[in-house]
């Protein structure tokens, strides 16, 4: 269930860059607060751009461009000895329009981050390593593109946590396959008892 919801919030961020705002999407009951797309990485061929989030069903994080002359393959996102999760998402051959002109593909991600992390970031700035099976790639994003996430969260409205929630200090937890499958199943001995200590209808 968290990988399924990880890859439908992934594909949902990644179909179009957004600036820096709060993106409302009533379908997956989410408010999204995005930060300015900036420059992690840059060289001759190759360049990464990073755009940090806050969401208010995922958490917080941040969305991975690459550019390059191959498939990036990244699979792994670092940060000084911790891993973070990563998604991927798109990966596709940027056309050619002049020639002569070299191959160039385009590399989408996302890299989840806890709250500690993203806060701390937001004062002295976030170094990250991304990595795959075609290398390893070194990034950096500046501390007032995660400022401007915070802020812009300032102004949202967030969901009020339950008291039996016990996903608020780990703000990036989603349910895992057995949760779900406890909660179904409570239910429908809930529904199966309740039937049962009714009159069953002529």
């Amino acid at each position: 269930m968290k990988d399924v919801l990880a890859l439908l919030f992934a594909a949902v961020m990644l179909v179009a860059c957004q600036t820096s705002t709060v993106v409302k999407d009533v379908h997956m009951a989410s408010d999204t607060a995005y930060g300015p797309d900036v420059m992690a990485y840059y060289a001759v061929f190759t360049s990464l751009s990073a755009q940090p989030f806050y969401s208010t069903t995922v958490g917080y994080g941040f969305k991975t461009r690459y550019v390059g002359p191959s498939k990036s393959m990244i699979s792994q996102a670092w940060s000084y000895g911790k891993q973070l999760q990563f998604t991927g998402g798109l990966s596709t051959k940027v056309p050619c329009y002049l020639l002569p002109c070299s191959p160039t593909r385009e590399d989408t991600g996302v890299v989840s981050m806890d709250e500690a992390d993203f806060v701390a970031a937001a004062t002295k700035g976030f170094d990250f390593e991304l990595a795959g099976k075609a290398g390893k790639i070194v990034g950096r994003i500046p501390a007032h593109a995660f400022r401007r996430v915070l802020d812009l969260k300032s102004t949202m409205k967030l969901p009020r946590c339950p008291v039996t929630c016990s996903t608020a200090a780990k703000p990036n937890r989603l349910p895992s396959g057995k949760e779900v499958f406890d909660q179904a199943k409570a239910e429908s001995d809930r529904e199966v008892e309740t039937d049962a200590a009714g009159e069953i209808p002529l």
